[in-house]
């Protein structure tokens, strides 16, 4: 969850709203990594994996970076900047922002990138290309992805009865990329120089009571949650036997196996059960059974298997032979805090 309700309502206390949350590496990053450990080091879709990870991280950092500028601004006496919002709209649609700005004046959307070289805004189809030391490269078009994100926000404004300015910008969070040709509607800006518009925005006038900015922000805080990818096996038509088996140490990186601790740094087994059907989701299915688990974690039977789903807070489908189970949100608030023991 981006913030919690309770560090929400200490700063109604406070009498002004001052939130800017902390920015953390994508869940992405992480489940790459993972798969990477669980795949033949001769799989061929491993320098396409090595390749992600390398520009989820950059974008991260560029990410980063952009917060450096958003601190050095004066913003009114009620703000709050959330980074990695992930609200679900229904079953099938969710908003997804990377910074989040809001205010009783207006709020804004930062689609920020960090992409080296000389950047066109192609249109009919619409494509970012760049061009970096005589190659060319294609991208999801960065305005196409923030009207997205604005008309599931206003969306989501609307079906809260709010009523607000929705702002957006594109930007690019180092002053070395070349935009060559601009994107046709959307505005556009470096890194360094966001705060001249978020300045200019904060010279509106108040639209929202202060009541509605704090409903506003309760909503938020109680309506996001943990982004959870579809699992990769999906994305890269993996097969389970692709997969290697067994609990495999977050540290050193080596199977283990009928111990209760890692001979080298003494990371726990209990922990490292957590990871693998944290990596069964990910990475293979988004439900598991009992004989999925055996076979997966490499447990000496059934009853195992079960005792070690239920510890994990697991939500339960079915009885007996065609039980399963799937993420639910306790398995978030209590495992990542609380590493099964």
């Amino acid at each position: 969850m981006l913030f919690s309700y309770k560090s929400l309502q200490n700063s109604y206390n406070k009498g002004a709203i001052s939130i800017d949350t902390q920015r953390i590496p994508p869940k992405t990053i992480q489940i790459y990594k993972r798969l990477l450990q669980r795949i033949p080091l001769n799989h061929p879709i491993r320098q396409e994996i090595e390749n992600k990870i390398n520009m989820t991280e950059a974008g991260y950092f560029g990410e980063c970076y952009v917060d450096n500028f958003l601190k050095q601004i004066s913003f009114p006496k009620h703000f709050a900047i959330l980074k990695d919002v992930h609200i679900p709209l229904d079953q099938n649609s969710f908003i997804q922002i990377d910074t989040l700005i809001i205010t009783r004046k207006y709020i804004c959307v930062l689609e920020i990138k960090n992409i080296k070289g000389k950047i066109h805004f192609q249109r009919n189809p619409n494509q970012l290309i760049r061009e970096l030391n005589g190659v060319t490269t294609t991208y999801k078009c960065p305005e196409q992805q923030l009207n997205r994100h604005l008309k599931k926000l206003q969306t989501f404004l609307r079906q809260s009865k709010i009523n607000i300015p929705v702002k957006g910008l594109i930007v690019f969070a180092y002053s070395s990329t070349h935009i060559v040709q601009p994107p046709q509607f959307a505005k556009i800006t470096m890194g360094c120089d966001i705060p001249e518009h978020i300045e200019e925005y904060n010279e509106l006038p108040d639209v929202l009571s202060q009541n509605t900015l704090n409903r506003l922000l309760t909503l938020i805080a109680n309506q996001s949650t943990e982004f959870v990818p579809k699992p990769l096996a999906q994305t890269y038509n993996l097969e389970l036997s692709h997969f290697r088996t067994g609990l495999i140490c977050p540290i050193c990186l080596h199977k283990i196996a009928n111990k209760k601790h890692c001979p080298v740094c003494k990371t726990s087994c209990n922990i490292m059960q957590q990871q693998a059907i944290e990596d069964w989701f990910y990475l293979c299915r988004d439900t598991i059974s009992n004989r999925e688990c055996v076979y997966f974690l490499e447990l000496k039977d059934k009853f195992a298997a079960n005792y070690l789903l239920t510890k994990l807070h697991l939500d339960k489908t079915n009885e007996h032979r065609y039980r399963h189970y799937t993420l639910s949100k306790s398995f978030w608030l209590i495992n990542e805090s609380s590493p099964l023991v």
